[in-house]
């Protein structure tokens, strides 16, 4: 248990064992400290070495010999405020990090990636990235979520839409009448909004989500789902220009 404690505080498994070691006797000699560990005195030093620099032991000479005491446990208090600096200044740093990270990132990827997403589990992966959203996804609706990834994540991705306050207006060859499929009414009062559009005009047999720079569909082939996205800022802002002239077009 103790061990454990000790590792929080920046020590490995084996300087922990010989800090106890040292902290259970007044002073000990690098040979005690190897038959008490069963670690080679080579190793021993090694880490003493570490300890020292931590402050957490001392050395001493006693008529020619080495040993080893502990320092101040308010040594401890000092390794906690150089951790919470170390936290403070790597917090500082993550901003032009990220940045520089971003760089490198925009530079080396092409304009377009496709990502492919297979069975229930990618499905779920697949309509998951729309809570990536800015501000609303649009397409085209014909698959049942619920049935697709089941009722449970599918209200916790819808609740997920409200909580980012991402809108959704969709576009159905049948009238969504039936609200039963969710109990979230702020998400069907607020954040959804549905339209009909006859299959003469257009006939929808899969679904279609259109944000950010993603143009994305998924269908269930061979009893299996199977989704896309296209990572595209042309083809996302063309798609959604088509949507925007249907959604004109279909019925409330």
């Amino acid at each position: 248990m103790m061990n454990r404690m000790l590792e929080r505080f920046g020590l490995n498994e084996k300087e922990a064992t010989i800090y106890l070691e040292v902290l259970k006797r007044e002073r000990a000699t690098p040979l005690e400290l190897s038959r008490f560990t069963s670690l080679n005195r080579t190793t021993i030093y090694r880490l003493l070495d570490r300890l020292k620099e931590l402050g957490l032991v001392e050395e001493i000479i006693d008529q020619h010999k080495v040993l080893v005491k502990s320092a101040s446990l308010d040594t401890l208090d000092k390794l906690l405020i150089e951790k919470e600096q170390n936290v403070l200044s790597l917090k500082n740093l993550l901003p032009d990090l990220k940045k520089e990270l971003n760089s490198l990132i925009s530079s080396a990827t092409s304009p377009t990636e496709v990502v492919y997403f297979r069975g229930q589990e990618g499905l779920r992966q697949f309509l998951w990235n729309t809570t990536k959203a800015k501000g609303e996804v649009v397409g085209y609706g014909f698959g049942d979520w619920n049935e697709g990834v089941g009722r449970d994540f599918a209200e916790k991705l819808r609740q997920e839409h409200v909580e980012h306050l991402i809108h959704h207006r969709e576009i159905q060859n049948v009238p969504d009448t039936d609200k039963s499929y969710t109990s979230n009414k702020t998400y069907l009062d607020k954040f959804y909004r549905g339209r009909q559009i006859p299959p003469k005009k257009l006939e929808i047999n899969h679904d279609t989500y259109i944000y950010n720079d993603v143009f994305a569909f998924y269908n269930y082939v061979g009893g299996e789902y199977f989704a896309i996205e296209i990572h595209n800022t042309e083809i996302a802002k063309t798609q959604k220009q088509i949507f925007d002239i249907l959604w004109e077009i279909a019925k409330p």
